[in-house]
């Protein structure tokens, strides 16, 4: 139908039904009326506004980057340590020949304070200053701030602790090598040697130095002690020592000093660190210095004697260890009684 067939069709029914054209233009009329001021008000309505997606960062996170876990077998280095206690002028004021660095737990302050009375208690040897420091992680536990505060009085009291922020434990021994291997890469180069010495060894300083002396000259890629040789890799579970296939599977380690006591250059700790990032530390320490001496192609050097470092001493004699630079003992009171005794002006040898 067209438009002009539908108003004529229009007319005509008005025409013939005036009220029900009068009802439909009333209905027509109401309804217009009744929606005009809801369509005028929706049409008036601002267009609702969606927040804008937050433009992305191009700047570098702040945080570290995620390291894995290092598991059974290996320990958590390198990181980000920081030393929360730290003598860092120390070397550039005392300038030592030989820096002792001896770790210790930080609740042992009894084995510091034995140290501190028997062969740490000398400085100078002739001419050349013998500096002796105390290296140790954090403890956790109920008496940890206790503890914390004792040791920042005993740093002022000593001035001999390094701390750094790192689990304390025997399973977190390599840590704490390779922390004492940057401290005296940063902090120490004025020296020529280093120590690493055990608690539990008795120390014979003035020994130690006449070994030093006998060498040509300063050394460099030096490192020595009581040396291993092809020292079986431990595959028994329950030994503390144990190390599975996957984790290093030659049958023996590379030669390397036993960490009961060992000396070293003053060039090799920036070597170690190096190598420390592309050989995973393992948890036993020693071993792990001489995986990264072969790595580094070094040797470790034989002392002019090396029955001079004993492991395994036999029956205390006083004149026998008077001669020895480093021998383990069972505890720190057993060596302290020994230095007493060895230092008696009442029975020279």
């Amino acid at each position: 139908m067209t438009v002009s067939s539908c108003a004529s069709f229009t007319q005509m029914s008005c025409k013939k039904w005036p009220l029900l054209c009068l009802l439909v233009s009333g209905t027509s009329l109401l309804l217009y009326l009744t929606y005009r001021p809801m369509l005028q008000a929706t049409m008036k309505k601002k267009p609702r506004m969606y927040p804008l997606m937050r433009r992305l960062s191009t700047e570098a996170p702040t945080e570290e980057p995620f390291q894995e876990e290092p598991g059974m077998y290996h320990v958590a280095y390198p990181r980000k340590y920081k030393f929360i206690i730290d003598q860092p002028d120390i070397c550039e004021e005392q300038k030592p020949y030989v820096v002792v660095i001896v770790p210790v737990p930080p609740w042992n302050v009894d084995a510091r304070n034995d140290i501190r009375k028997t062969w740490g208690e000398q400085k100078v040897f002739g001419d050349k200053v013998v500096l002796v420091l105390f290296l140790m992680g954090i403890q956790s536990g109920n008496d940890e701030e206790k503890l914390q505060e004792q040791l920042w009085n005993e740093s002022q009291q000593y001035k001999d602790l390094l701390q750094s922020n790192f689990q304390d434990s025997y399973r977190n021994l390599t840590i704490k090598t390779m922390v004492m291997m940057e401290w005296l890469n940063k902090k120490c180069q004025q020296a020529s040697y280093a120590v690493k010495v055990d608690t539990d060894v008795l120390l014979n300083v003035n020994n130690l130095m006449k070994m030093l002396a006998s060498l040509n000259a300063v050394e460099s890629n030096y490192m020595t002690g009581l040396v291993w040789y092809e020292s079986p890799v431990i595959r028994e579970p329950s030994n503390k020592f144990f190390l599975p296939y996957d984790v290093y599977s030659r049958n023996a380690y590379p030669p390397y000093p036993l960490g009961m006591c060992y000396i070293i250059s003053l060039d090799l700790p920036q070597k170690f660190l190096e190598q420390a990032k592309l050989i995973k530390p393992i948890y036993i320490e020693d071993a792990y210095l001489g995986i990264c001496l072969e790595r580094l192609h070094i040797f470790p050097a034989k002392p002019p004697n090396i029955e001079h470092f004993v492991v395994k001493p036999l029956q205390y004699n006083r004149c026998y260890y008077s001669g020895l630079i480093a021998v383990l003992t069972e505890n720190t009171n057993q060596m302290t009684s020994y230095w007493t005794d060895i230092h008696s002006s009442s029975q020279p040898c």
